[in-house]
Formats: C-alpha cells, structure tokens, sequence
C-alpha cells in the first residue's frame, strides 16, 4: 500500500521539468583519450574566496512586471511541477571500457544524510553495473576528522579518483585533498557549489546549475504576489552552494521586482547559528518589515529556524525552501513550507557517474550536467502518490521516475 511520505526517505538538495543538458545524442566516442575537456582543470593553488555579504538590490526605475512576463513565468513553475524528462547532448560512449580500471573513493559529507546516503548505495551500485574497478564508500560523520580519515585512507588505497560529495567545507580539508593530489589522485567535488562558482580546492567539480533553483524560487515568489513580492533571504555563510542558489534568485528577482512593488531583506547565518539564535534573527526581520509576504531559505538546515520565527510572530508569512531530506518531504506534505524545490539523489548519483566516466575516457566534459529540478507542493506531492498506482519504496520514483535510467543506459552502451 501507498505509505505516508512521513514515513518515506526522499531525496534531498535544492533543488523541475527543465532539463539541462549533458547526456548523448552522438554514435559512440568509445574511451580514447584524444580529445581534452571542455571544463577547465582547476589550478591547485587555492584562490581567495569571496566572503562578502550578498546584498539584493531592486531598481527603482524598472516598472513592475507585465502580465506577459507574469504568464511567462507561471508557464515555467507550472512546467516545473510535472516529472523531468531526459534529453541528451553529450557524445556516447563505451562505460564498461573506460572503468574497468578504475578505482574511486566516494566520500559524502555525512553518510547518515538521507539523501547522501541514497546517492551513495545508488552511486556504488550503479558503478559496479557498469564495470568500475572498485568504489570504495567511506563511512563519515560530518566531521572534519572522519573525513580527513577518508581521504588518508583513499590514499592508502591507491584510488585513481576520489569524488566528494555534499556541501563539504573543503577549507578545512584543504590539506588532505592536497596530499591525495600530490599522490597522482585526482580530486571531484559534486553537489557544492553552482555552475557559476568553482570549487577552488578541487581538480574538477560536476556542473549541476544549482543556480536554476534558485530562479525557481523566485519565480514562484513573483508569481504568486503579481510582482509585489517582499522577501526575507536567508542563506548559509560557511555553504558554498547555499551562495550558489541564492545568486541564482537573486539574478531572477532583481531582473523582475522594482522597487515600488517589492524588496529583500537578507539575513546570513553561519552554521552555528542553525537551531541556536536564528529564528530570533528572522523574527527581528520580519517585526523590522511588517511588509515581508515570503521567506526565501537557501540552507535546508534554516528552514525549522524560519517556521518558529512565523509562529512567534504570528504573521501569515509563506516559505519557499530548497533542499529534500526526508524532514524536508515532510514539511512540504504538511505545508509548512508553501514550495520545495527537489532533485533526485538517484539522477544524481547517474550524472556524477556519468562525468567521472567522461573525465577517465579524456571525453569532452559538460558545461552542466543533467540535473534537473522539480517545483513540489502539498497538492503536487498529493496527486503524485494518488496518480501513482503500484506500491512505493520510497517518494523518489513517484516524484522523478526512471526515464533516465533507460536515458544513461543507452548513453553509456550498457
């Protein structure tokens, strides 16, 4: 029988029927290695980061959106609740050739994240169908030392590649991923920052356009207020792809919001903040503004912050969050939080084979993966379990089907 999607682990970060592109159409490039990556390698020597505070400003000259471009934009969120289709763009190639000599090490940001956890036995399991040496998953905790461990052991192991994965705080790794770099390893990041923003400590990060979500969110804001949306945005200061999002709502809402009919407050909060301080920080916000209509939450950790905030204030404030652990599904059945945007670990895990495959052939590597987004409400997840009519393991293959299953299978000549 159909469960309650209580009961379900789902799938996690940020977060469409749109399909961004990064899986085949051509006859098969096999696994030479003559052709160089598109994607640039980066340098190892680490770059500054950019800590200043992201600010969004609205024009007090733009006018307020048309109806034209309000229905434009309600024709996008509306698309973006259906189930993602699988479109394909990169070369195919032979899977079983390019891995049978490959050895990686996955190490997640912590195992006992629902939705790390399923990328992993998906990743792990998906790998070793299609031939790969070995996958090594490492056993992590979310702390710096569990996974300085992992990475020490990946080098013990003699890994030819270590893929990390989740919003892992590479700076306080740093010198780890340098020491398994210096031992000939190669080093992937997925699932920490947009398209737009590099990993700096790593060799190559997996191009997933996190950014796309966030002009999901504010799609959604601007649709349902008619352009007069006052925002509250919070964002994660010590979250790479926390940023990542938010730039991408941020570029949206500047594009269609004038001053005379909306505005956006920022509060940033770093992690020790979640849970200890942050929704009085967000309670102040909105007692500052009694226009605010929407909170914008682009940490998935912040979101339990913001619905206290509301219920102390008393004010009828809706949220639009990011994210998809299994509490996040949760919130979003409930509707305490108005708008989930979702991505699939299962989709995920295929496109992060997809690229390691690609980097080990020496294959031209995609501008951005496919990793689509999928807009989830209280009645998008309702007709979603009443539209689906066999028996369900889990929210994943009623939400995000299996199309690319059949979509990678054949990209990868299995």
């Amino acid at each position: 029988m159909k469960k309650l999607l209580s009961a379900i682990l789902a799938l996690s970060v940020v977060t469409s029927a749109m399909v961004f592109s990064a899986c085949g159409k051509k006859e098969s490039a096999g696994s030479a290695k003559s052709s160089v990556p598109s994607a640039p390698k980066v340098s190892r020597v680490v770059q500054p980061s950019d800590d200043s505070p992201i600010e969004v400003s609205v024009d007090n000259k733009k006018s307020k959106p048309t109806q034209v471009q309000l229905s434009e934009l309600n024709q996008k969120i509306t698309a973006c609740q259906a189930i993602p289709t699988f479109t394909c763009t990169s070369d195919k190639l032979d899977a079983r050739e390019i891995s049978k000599d490959l050895t990686v090490s996955l190490i997640s940001k912590n195992s006992s994240n629902s939705f790390l956890k399923y990328l992993e036995k998906n990743f792990e399991r998906t790998a070793d169908r299609m031939g790969f040496k070995a996958v090594d998953v490492a056993e992590t905790d979310g702390t710096v030392s569990s996974l300085n461990d992992a990475l020490a052991q990946a080098v013990t192991n003699k890994a030819n590649m270590i893929v990390l994965a989740g919003d892992i705080r590479k700076d306080t790794i740093a010198s780890y991923i340098e020491n398994a770099q210096a031992n000939g390893i190669e080093v992937v990041s997925a699932g920490t920052a947009g398209i737009s923003h590099t990993d700096r400590f790593v060799d190559y990060t997996v191009p997933i356009p996190y950014e796309s979500a966030g002009a999901l969110m504010a799609d959604w804001g601007i649709v349902k207020t008619s352009g007069k949306v006052h925002a509250l945005a919070v964002y994660g200061t010590e979250s790479d792809l926390s940023q990542s999002v938010f730039r991408g709502f941020k570029e949206e809402f500047e594009k269609y919001v004038s001053s005379e009919n909306g505005s956006c407050t920022t509060v940033s909060a770093a992690s020790i903040e979640l849970g200890n301080g942050l929704a009085n920080k967000i309670k102040k916000a909105i007692e500052s503004n009694n226009k605010i209509n929407y909170i914008f939450v682009f940490d998935d950790g912040a979101v339990n912050d913001a619905i206290s905030a509301i219920v102390q204030t008393g004010k009828d404030i809706k949220i639009v969050a990011t994210g998809g652990t299994s509490e996040m599904m949760n919130l979003a059945q409930s509707g305490s939080i108005e708008m989930l945007v979702a991505h699939s670990y299962e989709w995920t895990a295929y496109a992060m084979i997809d690229y390691v495959l690609r980097l080990t052939g020496g294959l031209t590597l995609p501008a951005a993966q496919d990793v689509p987004f999928r807009i989830l409400t209280k009645d998008v997840i309702k007709k979603a379990i009443e539209d689906y009519k066999d028996d369900f393991d889990g929210f994943h293959e009623i939400c995000f089907g299996d199309e690319f299953v059949t979509g990678y299978n054949r990209l990868w000549n299995y």
